[in-house]
């Protein structure tokens, strides 16, 4: 029993890695839309800096994150800035109920099959990564911690003058 809080903190700590996977690639959209998005393939993303975040409802962190994603999406969206919500439920009930209590602006798919998933290499939830205008990964964030915030703030003010 001794040794249980230290294996904690060791799986703890390496949830909120920030070593970005070395071979991501965006390949490709989800498929299903749950709210109106006018991005429908990828060169709809071409010239824009893209924060894509992979979320459930049952995930108490993403849920704590989608908020300021919203906002980060409301601050920036005329500069160029596109925020995409990857859903990874596979209850639609508790999605849905958890959709209806918050207000998000930014495109929501539902990542059916978990193909995109797998594209990036998400191993666990929340998993955010911020592509720059060539769509090459820079910003790559597992786990959330609200003390991030203003340095991925930064970084996309950065992104968005290149």
């Amino acid at each position: 029993m001794r040794f249980l809080p230290v294996l904690l903190l060791l799986c703890a700590s390496s949830v909120f890695a920030k070593e970005m996977p070395s071979t991501v690639e965006f390949k490709r959209l989800p498929t299903v839309a749950l709210n109106k998005s006018d991005i429908k393939t990828l060169k709809d993303l071409q010239g824009k800096v893209v924060l894509v975040d992979f979320w459930a409802a049952w995930c108490e962190p993403c849920k704590a994150a989608l908020p300021h994603y919203n906002s980060l999406y409301k601050k920036y969206r005329s500069q160029g800035l596109v925020v995409l919500g990857v859903n990874e439920d596979e209850e639609v009930a508790e999605r849905e109920a958890f959709l209806k209590t918050v207000k998000l602006e930014f495109p929501l798919y539902h990542d059916q099959g978990r193909l995109v998933l797998e594209d990036f290499k998400v191993l666990a939830l929340p998993t955010l990564y911020v592509f720059d205008k060539k769509l090459k990964p820079v910003v790559f964030y597992r786990g959330y911690d609200e003390k991030n915030s203003q340095a991925l703030e930064k970084k996309i003010q950065e992104l968005l003058k290149q």
